[in-house]
């Protein structure tokens, strides 16, 4: 077996394998397999306040599924339900037929109210 043959098969059976670490999420309402990596932009908000994409008052995640599983063509800027929640695409990168992909959402955080005023 070739081994872009190797790789593409071991996308399946153990990067995206729903019985290790993927599970089934949606994007427009239409599901597909990937796994869901939400301390990586978390390290990337913390340790790299340079980032222009740093934003305390969003929620991010990175996902990671197979080319052939995301319904579509993820563009970057692109707004879409993932999980019945609406989201818009940061970045998008492909290594060996795996994306990438940084989903971001506004989370406006509540301002204290304080009893001294």
């Amino acid at each position: 077996m070739a081994l872009i043959d190797q790789i593409a098969e071991d996308r399946s059976r153990v990067f995206i394998n729903l019985e290790e670490f993927g599970s089934t999420h949606t994007w427009n309402g239409i599901p597909f397999n990937a796994v869901e990596d939400e301390d990586v932009v978390m390290k990337r908000k913390n340790n790299n306040v340079n980032d222009i994409s740093w934003d305390n008052n969003t929620i991010d995640v990175l996902i990671y599924v197979r080319q052939e599983d995301f319904p579509g063509r993820p563009v970057p800027n692109e707004h879409g339900y993932y999980d019945n929640k609406m989201m818009k695409i940061l970045q998008v990168q492909n290594d060996m037929g795996i994306y990438a992909i940084t989903l971001s959402r506004r989370s406006p955080k509540a301002v204290a109210q304080s009893d001294d005023y």
